[in-house]
């Protein structure tokens, strides 16, 4: 059944689009004719005179008739161009000598200043001044730094036995008994306040170098020895100083079962002690005439 639909929707669908195109012929067919007959019907229809039933005629040209007035306001306009070219002829000539005179006195005003500045001294008088107070200000700058003397150093060692090293982890607890900060330079200051702030009054630097300490892993360092020393100027006082270094590189060297040696690696005994604290008596002396001569 289904089939037997489908078949005859087909057939209608055909069928509905033949009459459509049926339908569409018959029309074209019938204006084709109707274009045709118009044209003969309306060249019947005209008279003598050119114009059909419903009054309409051929086209005319008639544009050539109005051209010949305009001719005329050509001319005019011609000639009143010419009068006014030759009204502007002679108002030219009158402008031109007065813009002659006020331009000549303009660059005599702009040379008379230049003139003036010219011969002036106002460029040079400034220099001469300036090179002098230059020297005078550079001339005293060499003066200071003639003036400080060389400075002395004056060294403690703190050495280990062979088979003993000093490790770090007994270390650093007894350098902050001392008074010792970790700073500058990786290794250990004494300051002149225990808190760590003042001036330095001496150091301490690994013998072993590159004479630093890892301050973070001290637990697995170790060293053969230290080196405590100062210098002379020294920022408090020197004989002061040299106790308190003298006495913490003892308290090392007992508490690690070490050695105290000088700058020259000789033990340090009571007359090196002496020896150190005539030295920094005779750079004291030096220091204080030389500061006299002045």
């Amino acid at each position: 059944m289904e089939i037997f639909l489908l078949i005859a929707g087909v057939l209608i669908i055909g069928a509905i689009f033949a009459h459509g195109l049926k339908t569409i012929r018959s029309q074209g067919q019938a204006k084709m004719k109707t274009k045709a007959v118009k044209p003969i019907a309306t060249q019947k229809d005209k008279d003598t005179s050119g114009f059909d039933d419903d009054g309409i005629g051929e086209v005319r040209v008639v544009a050539k008739r109005r051209h010949e007035p305009k001719m005329e306001q050509m001319d005019l306009n011609l000639s009143s161009q010419a009068e006014a070219a030759q009204e502007a002829e002679a108002v030219e000539p009158a402008a031109v000598p007065e813009f002659a005179p006020a331009a000549a006195p303009e660059p005599e005003f702009e040379q008379e200043p230049q003139v003036a500045k010219a011969p002036g001294s106002e460029v040079s008088e400034p220099e001469a001044p300036f090179i002098p107070s230059i020297q005078a200000e550079q001339a005293p700058e060499p003066e200071p730094e003639l003036a400080p003397e060389p400075q002395d150093v004056l060294v403690l060692h703190v050495v280990a036995k062979e088979d003993e090293p000093i490790e770090g982890a007994e270390l650093l607890p007894l350098l902050l008994t001392l008074g010792m900060r970790f700073g500058e330079m990786d290794i250990f200051h004494r300051h002149k306040e225990s808190s760590g702030r003042g001036p330095v009054l001496f150091s301490m630097a690994n013998m072993v170098n590159p004479g630093t300490f890892d301050v973070d892993n001290m637990e697995q360092f170790n060293t053969r020895g230290v080196a405590l020393f100062m210098t002379l100027p020294n920022a408090g006082d020197a004989m002061k100083a040299f106790a308190m270094m003298l006495s913490a590189a003892q308290k090392m060297a007992e508490e690690f079962g070490c050695q105290v040696l000088d700058g020259d690696r000789n033990l340090v005994t009571q007359q090196t002690v002496q020896h150190y604290q005539g030295q920094i008596r005779e750079f004291t002396r030096r220091q204080l005439l030389a500061a006299g001569g002045h």
